[in-house]
C-alpha cells in the first residue's frame, strides 16, 4: 500500500511541476495526502500510541496551511514574495507539533533511559546544528537589508529543523533504522530540512518562486510521512525495542562523518581565508571531544557489563549442572529427563531413528509410606532407583521425576522392542519384596511405554503425556504390569476430556434425553407391561452417546448424582405422561453414598402422582462390592416397604449370590444378554438360564430377559417359563412420543 501511495504522489508531483497554473490545488492535493496516509495507517494498524501519529499529521496539516496561505498570497492576492506573513506563523507550528509526535514514539520505543542512544542523538544534531548556524544562521543576521523580526522568523526555521533533526535522530538510536516506517519518517525530516536550507539560501542570495526544485524536498517530507503512515511497521514505532548491545557499522559511520564536521568546516574557512566562525568551531570541536569521551566511557562500562553476564551466565550453567540429580536417589532429575529427551528426539528426527521411555509408578508406594512412615519411604524410592539403575543398558538414562514416579529413556538407537523388554525386566525386578529397616515390603509397579514413531510428535512434552497414557492403561489393567502408547489412548484421553468437560453444562443444557425399551410378557398374547428409562445425551459436536459412554465418567467425577435425580424425575413423569405399566429405572451405587436416596424416590412420585409399585428400581451386582453398599442395602429395603419394586439388573455376570436374593427380596431379576444370546446353539447356557428362571419362580421373583433378538430365543425362553423380555425383536429403545406407536404394534399380536 506504501508503494502505490508513493507512486500516485509521485504522478502529482509532475502533474505539479508541469502544469504551474494549477500549483494551489496540486500542492494541497499532495499535502493532504500525506495527511490522508497517516490518518488512514492509524486507522487501519491501530498503533498503541496513535496520537503520536495524529500530532505527525497535524504538522503537516500546518505545513499545507502555510503553503496554502502563501500560495493564495502570491497567486491570488499578487503580493511578491510575502515575508514575513500569516504564512510564516502557520509553518512555524509545524515544527513543534511534529517534534511533540516524535518524542512520544522516542518514549514509547525507548522506555528506559538509554544514554548512550542521547549522546549519539546530540552528536549528529550538533553537527547539523554547526552547519545551519554557519551557512544558514550567520549569514542572515549578518544581512542588514533585513529587520530584526525578519531575520527572527528566518533563523526560526533552521532552529526548528534542528529540533527536528535531535528528535528524529534520538528515534533512530533508540531502536535502529527496523523497518520501512522509521526510515520514511528520517528521510521525510532530512527532506523537510533540505527545502528549509533551499528556502533560506534562496531567501538571502536571490529571488523565491512557487514550483522551483526547491519545493522537492517538502514533496519528500508529505510523501515520506504518508508512507510510514501506511506502512504495517508503523505500528513498532510505538512498542519497546531493545537497543542493539553492541555498535554496528550503520551507527558507527555518521558518528564518524558528524565528528568531521567541524574541522572541515574549519578547514573551508581557512582556506577562504575568512575565520569568522572560529570561536563557534571551537566550542563545538570542544564538545564532540567531551561527547566522543563520554560515548567511549559508556561503551567501555556497556563491555563490562556484559562480560559480568557472561561470567553469571557461567556459573548459573555450574548450578543447573549440580542441580540435574536427585537428591534423595541420587538419579538425574526431571530437567536432565527434560534436556536429554529433547536432544534424543531431535538426532531422531534427524537420522530416522526412534526415541523412548518409560515412565514408572509404584502403585502401592502410599500404603508404605502411610503405614510405616516417610523415613522408610525414602528408603524404599533410593532401593527402587537403585534397582531401576542397576536394571538399565548402558547409555540409558534413570531419573526420578518425583514422589514414586521414575522415568528412563533409553539410549540412542533403542526400538520399540528392546523397551518392552525393558520394561519387563524392570516389573519382575521391582515386584521383588524390599527388605526396609529388616523387614520385606511387597511392591509393584506399573510402566507405560512410548516412542517417538506412533504419534509422540518429536517433543519431550508429548513422549511423556503419552507414556503417561500408557502407564494410566497399565494401572486400568490391574497394576503390576506394562503398556505401550497406541494412538487410540491419546484418542479415548481426548473424548474422556471433552466428555468431562461438557459433562458439567449438559444438565443444564438440557442435552440429556430418555429413551424407553418396551418390556413385553412371553406368556400369552403379546402385551407391553412397562418400559426401561434408558439416558441419551445428545452432544452438541458427538452426535446422540450411550450411557456407556459417559455414566462411567459421570460415575467417576461424581456428577452421576445429579444426572441420576433427573432421570428418575423425568422416567416417573414419563411413565404417567405415557400410560406405562411401569417404568424402570438404572441407578447408580454411587446415588447410595450419603443416604438420602429414598426421599429423592418419595418426591418424584408424589410431584409426578404415580404409585410407587409402578416404579422399579434397576441396581447391577457391584453394588455389594461398593463403599455404599451399607447406605445402598439400607435404602432398598426402605424402598421396598414403600412399594417401589427393585430389580437385579445384569443377573449372573458379576458376583451374584442367592443370598442378596433372600436377604434383599428383590421383585425382578434381569438375565443378562451374554445368557441369552447362546440359549440356543449352547446347551449350558440354556440349562443355566432354565435354572435361574426356576429358582426365581420358586422364590417368587419376576424374570426378564433381555437382549432377546430372534423369535427362536423368545420361544425358548416362553417354553422355559421366562415371564417378560426386552430386546431388538421388539423394539430399540425410542423416544417417549414414539411408545405408544410400538405398544401398538407389539400387541397387534403378530406372532411375537
Amino acid at each position: 500500500m506504501a508503494l502505490r501511495f508513493a507512486a500516485f504522489m509521485g504522478l502529482w508531483t509532475v502533474f505539479y511541476y508541469s502544469v504551474p497554473s494549477w500549483h494551489l490545488l496540486t500542492w494541497t492535493v499532495i499535502g493532504l495526502g500525506g495527511v490522508a496516509g497517516v490518518v488512514f495507517g492509524v486507522r487501519r494498524y491501530r498503533p498503541r500510541a496513535p496520537h503520536a501519529w495524529y500530532l505527525l499529521a497535524g504538522a503537516m496539516v500546518t505545513l499545507v496551511g502555510g503553503d496554502t496561505s502563501y500560495n493564495l498570497l502570491t497567486d491570488v492576492f499578487g503580493q511578491v514574495e510575502p515575508f514575513p506573513s500569516v504564512a510564516d506563523a502557520i509553518y512555524l507550528t509545524t515544527y513543534p507539533l511534529a517534534a511533540g509526535g516524535l518524542l512520544i514514539m522516542v518514549r514509547r520505543r525507548s522506555p528506559h533511559r538509554d544514554r548512550a542512544a542521547l549522546i549519539d542523538a546530540v552528536i549528529l544534531t550538533t553537527a547539523a546544528a554547526l552547519l545551519l548556524w554557519v551557512y544558514i544562521i550567520t549569514p542572515t543576521v549578518a544581512d542588514q537589508d533585513n529587520t530584526w523580526f525578519q531575520n527572527a522568523v528566518s533563523i526560526a526555521y533552521p532552529l526548528g529543523d534542528m529540533l527536528l533533526l535531535a528528535v528524529t535522530a534520538r528515534l533512530a538510536t533508540a531502536g535502529g533504522l527496523r523497518g520501512p516506517a522509521v526510515r520514511l519518517l528520517l528521510v521525510g525530516v532530512l527532506g523537510l530540512t533540505a527545502s528549509d536550507v533551499a528556502y533560506g539560501l534562496v531567501r538571502l542570495y536571490g529571488t523565491w518562486h512557487v514550483g522551483s526544485a526547491a519545493d522537492l524536498g517538502w514533496v519528500v517530507f508529505y510523501v515520506s510521512w504518508g508512507a510510514a503512515g501506511l506502512s504495517p511497521s508503523m505500528t513498532a514505532l510505538t512498542e519497546p525495542v531493545a537497543r542493539a548491545k553492541r555498535s554496528t557499522s550503520w551507527q558507527v559511520l555518521p558518528l564518524a562523518v558528524a565528528a568531521l564536521v567541524a574541522p572541515t568546516v574549519l578547514m573551508i574557512e581557512s582556506l577562504e581565508g575568512d575565520l569568522r566562525d572560529g570561536p563557534v568551531i571551537a566550542v563545538v570541536s570542544a564538545m564532540m571531544f567531551l561527547l566522543v569521551l563520554w560515548r567511549l566511557y559508556l561503551a567501555s562500562r556497556e563491555t563490562r557489563e556484559l562480560d559480568n553476564r557472561a561470567h553469571t551466565r557461567a556459573m548459573v550453567r555450574e548450578l543447573k549442572h549440580r542441580a540435574y540429580r536427585d537428591p534423595l536417589t541420587g538419579l538425574g532429575n526431571r530437567l536432565r529427563f527434560q534436556e536429554r529427551a529433547e536432544r534424543a528426539l531431535t538426532r531422531a528426527r534427524d537420522c530416522g531413528g526412534v526415541a523412548a521411555m518409560l515412565l514408572i509408578d509404584l502403585d502401592n508406594f502410599k500404603e508404605v509410606n502411610d503405614t510405616q512412615g516417610h523415613r522408610t519411604g525414602d528408603e524404599l524410592l533410593k532401593a527402587a532407583g537403585q534397582r531401576i539403575a542397576g536394571a538399565v543398558r548402558p547409555g540409558d538414562l534413570p531419573v526420578r521425576l518425583g514422589g514414586d514416579e521414575f522415568a528412563v529413556l533409553l539410549s540412542d538407537g533403542a526400538s520399540e522392542a528392546a523397551a518392552t523388554k525393558l520394561a519387563e525386566r524392570l516389573v519382575r525386578v521391582l515386584a521383588e519384596p524390599f527388605r526396609l529397616s529388616g523387614a520385606p515390603v511387597p511392591v509393584r509397579a506399573s510402566i507405560g511405554v512410548a516412542t517417538s514413531p506412533g504419534g509422540a510428535g518429536g517433543t519431550e512434552e508429548v513422549l511423556f503425556r503419552n507414556a503417561d497414557l500408557a502407564l494410566y492403561a497399565a494401572k486400568a489393567d490391574g497394576k503390576g504390569t506394562w503398556r505401550v502408547f497406541e494412538p487410540t489412548l491419546y484418542d479415548a484421553a481426548l473424548q474422556r476430556l471433552a466428555l468431562r468437560t461438557g459433562l458439567d453444562r449438559a444438565l443444564v443444557a438440557g442435552e440429556f434425553e430418555l429413551h424407553y425399551q418396551p418390556i413385553v410378557e412371553l406368556q400369552g398374547p403379546p402385551r407391553v407391561a412397562g418400559y426401561e428409562a434408558l439416558v441419551r445425551w445428545r452432544h452438541p459436536k458427538l452426535g446422540l452417546l450411550a450411557p456407556s459412554s459417559f455414566v462411567p465418567l459421570a460415575e467417576e467425577t461424581g456428577q452421576i448424582g445429579p444426572i441420576g435425580a433427573w432421570i428418575l424425575r423425568t422416567a416417573v413423569a414419563d411413565a404417567v405422561t405415557g400410560g406405562f405399566g411401569y417404568v424402570a429405572v438404572n441407578v447408580s451405587p454411587n446415588q447410595f453414598i450419603g443416604g438420602g436416596f429414598v426421599d429423592t424416590v418419595r418426591r418424584a412420585l408424589d410431584e409426578a402422582g404415580l404409585a410407587p409399585n409402578r416404579l422399579t428400581v434397576e441396581i447391577t451386582e457391584t453394588v455389594f462390592l461398593h463403599e455404599a453398599t451399607a447406605d445402598a442395602m439400607v435404602d432398598l429395603q426402605a424402598l421396598s416397604r414403600l412399594g417401589v419394586r427393585v430389580a437385579i439388573d445384569d443377573f449372573g455376570t458379576g458376583y451374584s449370590s442367592l443370598g442378596y436374593l433372600r436377604d434383599l427380596k428383590f421383585d425382578v431379576i434381569k438375565a443378562d444378554k451374554t445368557f441369552v444370546d447362546g440359549i440356543v446353539e449352547l446347551a449350558d447356557h440354556e440349562r443355566l438360564l432354565r435354572g435361574i428362571v426356576h429358582v426365581a419362580r420358586t422364590m417368587g421373583i419376576t424374570v426378564v430377559a433381555e437382549g432377546v433378538e430372534t423369535e427362536a430365543q423368545r420361544d425358548l425362553l416362553r417354553d422355559m417359563g421366562c415371564a417378560y423380555a426386552q430386546g431388538y425383536l421388539y423394539s430399540p429403545a425410542v423416544p417417549l412420543a414414539e411408545t405408544a406407536g410400538v405398544r401398538t404394534v407389539i400387541e397387534k399380536g403378530d406372532g411375537r
